[in-house]
């Protein structure tokens, strides 16, 4: 957890004298006397002092090493600049609290986690909401609108409250987009649909027979291995395995996948039919230079079908290549997975409105094993729930909040630039942003 937790931070540096604003996430948390030495001490530590055996547990220290944590913070030094300050520290309990950080060309944001046995040490540390000044200042969600705007390609961007009709703010909500591994959603989906009809259960188990996965952790499992659909959907979430999709995408069935896509909501789920794998679309896309991906996209739909089980099935997963090696965008705008902006809100709106059902809290609680850029809102929203991609020139992030007063709304964006690839920081930046501004408004 503190290797996973510390990747995003790039670094850090702060002033132990810095002032120190406390609030609370709830009237009835207060500041422990241990978070407030142990937070002492990380200032002193992130500002180039102190003693790291006194401050981190063991687990820790063994997970992020001294000589990564020094190149952590030399690297947060290099994207904002000399450290400030602490702005604020809210408790999220006794021994959890979340912190703003500021810098001389941006903020941050960090939790930090204790130890409940004595002498309480730092267990966890993550550096979240990376925000230049520039960003940090956008002052409305028109205002992000406008930077995604701004940014090389072609961006979506949607604010939604589910209990309104109209989006807080939108940029070409329905114009749809490559949207990488986002497309999982609507696999989860159609494994909840099939639970919720009685076809299936969550711990029904699928024996791998040794066909061709791509990278994931079910590829090097031994044939005969027994997995269940929970950990298989759970690792498709968590970490976008994309091994666990295939095996997933396979046992649902390419067809009610396909047609799944019009239930949560997808207008412009045509464009992802047939319904691909993800290997079938690294195949495509890196076989002879994208000349297997070219014949595909040159047939209708019924000579695609034939295509996907026969000559891209009998293509060996090797004749791949070294395809994103170099970075370079390859067919995102015909040869992807497309939603649009709305697509994905009324997505995410389709599993809010089955939040008061078994098979709906546990799709719910499934989406919020990687909360992605909503990690930085810890303490400030009840829930947080996460689905993104990403491809040479592709992002998208999508967000399921609700807010501390009981308001569920999705954040959503896409940035497509078939000719490079995108500024991945920037774009996280802008939507942190948002995050920000939404729970605020």
């Amino acid at each position: 957890m503190a290797r996973k937790a510390l990747r995003a931070a790039a670094g850090l540096a702060l002033l132990a004298s810095a002032p120190l604003n406390v609030t609370s996430a709830a009237d009835d948390v207060p500041v422990s006397d241990e978070l407030r030495q142990r937070s002492a001490e990380i200032l002193t530590i992130l500002s180039g002092g102190g003693d790291p055996a006194t401050t981190f547990a063991p687990s820790f220290r063994k997970a992020v090493p001294d000589a990564q944590m020094q190149a952590l913070i030399a690297s947060l030094q290099r994207q904002l600049g000399t450290a400030t300050g602490i702005e604020s520290l809210t408790p999220i309990g006794e021994r959890e609290a979340t912190l703003r950080l500021t810098f001389a060309k941006g903020t941050a944001r960090a939790w930090i986690a204790l130890s409940p046995q004595a002498p309480g040490q730092v267990t966890g540390l993550r550096v979240t909401g990376i925000m230049p000044t520039d960003i940090a200042g956008l002052a409305s969600l028109d205002d992000v609108a406008a930077a995604f705007a701004a940014a090389p390609g072609k961006a979506g961007f949607l604010v939604q409250d589910l209990e309104e009709d109209s989006p807080a703010a939108a940029l070409r909500g329905e114009r749809p987009l490559a949207i990488g591994s986002a497309f999982k959603l609507v696999i989860l989906a159609e494994l909840v649909r099939e639970i919720d009809n009685g076809l299936r259960e969550w711990s029904d188990t699928i024996t791998l027979g040794g066909r061709e996965l791509p990278a994931g952790g079910f590829r090097a499992m031994p044939p005969g291995t027994q997995v269940s659909l929970r950990l298989l959907a759970e690792e498709m979430i968590r970490v976008s395995d994309n091994s666990a999709t295939d095996v997933l995408l396979t046992e649902l069935g390419r067809t009610r996948i396909e047609a799944m896509q019009a239930r949560i909501g997808f207008a412009h789920g045509a464009r992802n039919i047939p319904f691909l794998s993800t290997m079938e679309a690294f195949k495509l896309k890196g076989v002879e230079g994208g000349a297997l991906g070219r014949r595909y996209l040159a047939q209708d739909t019924e000579g695609r079908r034939a295509m996907l089980v026969g000559d891209v099935a009998n293509m060996p997963g090797r004749a791949v290549g070294d395809l994103f090696a170099d970075g370079r965008p390859v067919m995102i705008e015909r040869l992807e997975w497309f939603a649009s902006p709305a697509d994905l809100a009324r997505a995410m709106r389709w599993f809010k409105g089955r939040k008061d059902s078994v098979n709906g809290q546990e799709a719910l609680r499934i989406l919020a094993l990687n909360p992605g850029p909503a990690a930085s809102l810890a303490g400030e929203v009840s829930y947080a729930g996460f689905k993104g991609g990403s491809e040479p020139g592709v992002l998208n992030m999508t967000v399921l909040l609700e807010d501390r007063a009981g308001r569920w709304m999705v954040v959503t964006a896409s940035l497509n630039n078939p000719r490079a690839g995108v500024d991945e920081a920037r774009f996280h930046a802008l939507l942190t942003r948002a995050l920000e501004l939404a729970i605020k408004d």
